[in-house]
């Protein structure tokens, strides 16, 4: 995408003590520090309900969030007992092309308006409309969710406890609907579920929602937007995405790399440790930064350029280990349509304007993607 290296504050160390608004968390930086971290959950835990993501949430809310939340064995059959239905959109042909018609309507509308503010005006409208599909809701359902903007239950930045409120007030009506009727959709199958032997409790019901809405709403604005961004700087790649669907995979990837829309993520020690030189006592955390991973030059060459045919591309943009991403299926499926949908139709975008979001990892401060971006469309045969 651009010469431009986001992550060069990472480059000379290997690891720092940041401050997280007080506390002070040692931050891994490498690749392979950071891979193998994430999937060492004896040593760094996720079993601290609201303390995994950084800043923390357990101001915000009194749910444990499902499976994130935990650690195996019961980690991994919670995970079980949801996979196959957040992998549906890799499974399911008619809901890959709903998603596909949900993103070609963006685009279409895009194209209309000519110039459009696309974080607000195009990635949250799709984010919120594409959720409700992958959820079996009503398309109304994602209309409600694009007027909280791009977080959930945040204000810049800052736990926000009005709007977690809000969210968990949808929640528990959408929850209790489903334990009340039934029905087809990731409530309903919440409720009807079978865990160890007994239907999931009302609390475990939000639990599974609350991740689901909290985890994966900016980040896929922010992934959305970055693909645009990048169409309009490179108008070769928008020309070689129309003859090559291969294009459209490895750059889904690659945009997830480049960006690593979640920039980090807490995990707790157990027991006292070490890290980076830096002595933990049982219950401080530790944070996997895996930005700094996916920018790693010792295994991405040229790792600040965007390439959208880089292959292979063993990314941690979302996660690894027992506690990688659900949602990745859901993600990979949606950015791979904005890069198809948009090549078909557009034949140029311009940059009109653009703010960057910048992100502060306990002191150092990088670029992720856009505060605000505009771009103008026109059509292939403008």
């Amino acid at each position: 995408m651009t010469n431009e290296d986001p992550f060069a504050p990472y480059r000379d160390a290997g690891g720092y003590l940041g401050d997280f608004r007080g506390e002070r968390i040692p931050v891994i930086l490498g690749y392979h520090a950071v891979r193998d971290a994430a999937k060492d959950w004896q040593r760094f835990s996720n079993d601290a309900q609201g303390r995994v993501p950084i800043p923390a949430e357990d101001d915000v809310r009194s749910l444990r969030q499902l499976p994130i939340e935990t650690d195996p064995p019961l980690h991994t059959e919670l995970k079980d007992l949801v996979r196959d239905w957040f992998r549906r959109p890799a499974t399911d042909p008619a809901l890959r092309e709903a998603i596909t018609v949900l993103v070609a309507e963006a685009v279409e509308k895009a194209l209309a308006a000519g110039e459009v503010e696309v974080v607000s005006g195009f990635a949250l409208p799709l984010q919120s409309r594409a959720l409700a599909l992958l959820l079996g809701l009503p398309r109304a359902a994602g209309e409600e969710w694009i007027a909280w903007g791009l977080h959930a239950f945040r204000t810049a930045g800052v736990n926000d406890p009005a709007r977690a409120d809000r969210l968990l007030k949808v929640l528990e009506r959408e929850t209790d609907r489903a334990m009340a009727q039934g029905g087809d959709d990731f409530f309903a199958f919440l409720a009807g579920a079978e865990f160890r032997g007994r239907k999931l409790t009302r609390d475990e019901i939000l639990g599974y929602a609350h991740v689901t809405f909290a985890g994966g709403r900016d980040t896929l604005i922010a992934s959305i937007a970055t693909a645009l961004r990048h169409m309009a700087q490179r108008p070769e790649d928008l020309k070689a995405l129309r003859h090559s669907n291969r294009l459209a995979v490895t750059g889904a990837e690659e945009i997830v790399r480049w960006l690593s829309p979640l920039d980090h993520i807490g995990r707790i020690c157990p027991h006292a440790d070490e890290v980076g030189g830096h002595p933990r006592a049982p219950g401080e955390r530790i944070a996997l930064c895996w930005a700094a991973a996916n920018h790693d030059p010792a295994v991405f060459a040229d790792a600040q350029t965007l390439r959208l045919d880089r292959s292979p591309n063993p990314h941690v943009g979302y996660g690894a280990g027992d506690h990688a991403c659900l949602g990745a299926s859901h993600a990979r499926a949606v950015i791979r349509a904005v890069l198809t949908e948009t090549a078909a139709r557009a034949g140029r975008i311009d940059l009109v304007e653009e703010a960057p979001d910048m992100r502060d990892i306990g002191g150092v401060v990088h670029r992720r993607g856009y505060a605000r971006l505009t771009l103008r469309f026109h059509r292939k045969d403008d």
